[in-house]
């Protein structure tokens, strides 16, 4: 009996070192800084684009690499800014079929960018499940609609971690954040794409979900989140797509379930 107890033991020992996971030196980071004046019109004059998210290295392939052509076929810089009502998106994307969404296609194979960010700045970075306030938010590249969605089927342990914040638009075609509005400006690379979403739309106000205790997050300067971004690009928009590119800007395909590997923003005046 103290033998097996022991293997168990070595087993479970061995299971925690292989969970992957970004110590806080590892981990990258960004700054957001408090917006100003910032309308959403596809231009980015009125932001500070000190700090990017930079989306364009083959490491940071998360998913049929293979597919991938380099950073002339799909690349983009993130950029985030903050006010009390709003969290603001920016992506300078490059991709040279850009906007190619298709409806018939799962929502995570289509033209789509990512956020996954979590509003509780008091939440472990190293922590390996989702959190309450851990969220993976869809918008979905097909003009004129842009699609939302919110992911929260990464959370395990029912109603009292989700409080019924559970997952919105994954069948597409949907928009789920009553605060989203977005601009999109082509370039000769591709597009610039801004938005903004209402942090009211990640809480128990949002009207989408139904007796939701999430509070509103108060965002503060100083506060640091947990957040990472990704891509996914069509490069043959054509119905029985198999192999689609996706790229993060840190981790693996397991940010879909571990927010330890996520990097992380800090909000600034």
């Amino acid at each position: 009996m103290k033998k097996f107890a022991k293997l168990v033991a070595a087993l479970l020992a061995l299971m925690m070192i292989s969970i992957p996971v970004l110590s806080l030196a590892e981990r990258p980071t960004m700054t957001a800084y408090k917006a100003n004046g910032v309308v959403i019109d596809g231009k980015l004059d009125e932001w500070n684009l000190e700090s990017p998210a930079v989306v364009d290295a083959p490491e940071q392939i998360i998913r049929d690499g293979n597919m991938w052509q380099g950073p002339d076929d799909c690349s983009v810089k993130f950029y985030l800014a903050w006010d009390e009502e709003y969290l603001y998106i920016a992506a300078d994307v490059t991709e040279d079929s850009p906007l190619g969404a298709i409806e018939m296609l799962p929502i995570d194979g289509e033209d789509n960018l990512k956020l996954y960010i979590s509003t509780d700045p008091a939440a472990d970075p190293e922590r390996t499940t989702y959190g309450t306030n851990d969220f993976l938010i869809y918008f979905v590249m097909d003009q004129p609609y842009w699609d939302t969605a919110v992911d929260r089927s990464g959370i395990t342990g029912g109603k009292d971690v989700h409080q019924r914040f559970t997952s919105l638009g994954m069948d597409g075609g949907e928009s789920v954040l009553d605060g989203y509005e977005c601009a999109v400006e082509m370039t000769t690379t591709g597009f610039i794409w801004e938005a903004k979403i209402a942090w009211a739309d990640l809480s128990g106000e949002n009207p989408h979900v139904k007796k939701c205790t999430i509070p509103v997050y108060a965002p503060a300067v100083g506060d640091t989140l947990s957040v990472d971004f990704a891509i996914t690009d069509i490069s043959y928009p054509c119905p029985g797509t198999d192999y689609i590119p996706q790229l993060a800007w840190t981790g693996t395909a397991a940010i879909n379930t571990n927010p330890s590997l996520w990097g992380a923003v800090t909000l600034a005046e």
